[in-house]
């Protein structure tokens, strides 16, 4: 993403509850099981950030956002 760039996202949770976190950027939304969470952000400065689901890091769920 570009800095000052606003970004939509839609996560859909069909099977379990997960989050999507990332907590440099202090951000931290839950969705429950049958829910389809959407929000929008601010990505404000440069700089990569590890997205995670919390409940599910040991298994890998785990991503990198990179902000230019």
């Amino acid at each position: 993403f570009e800095a000052g760039e606003t970004v939509n996202f839609t996560v859909t949770d069909e099977t379990e509850f997960h989050t999507f976190t990332v907590d440099d950027l202090v951000i931290d939304e839950s969705a429950d099981v049958g829910e389809t969470l959407i929000f929008s952000f601010t990505f404000d400065k440069p700089g990569t950030y590890q997205l995670i689901c919390v409940p599910h890091e040991a298994e890998g769920m785990v991503g990198t956002i990179t902000v230019e």
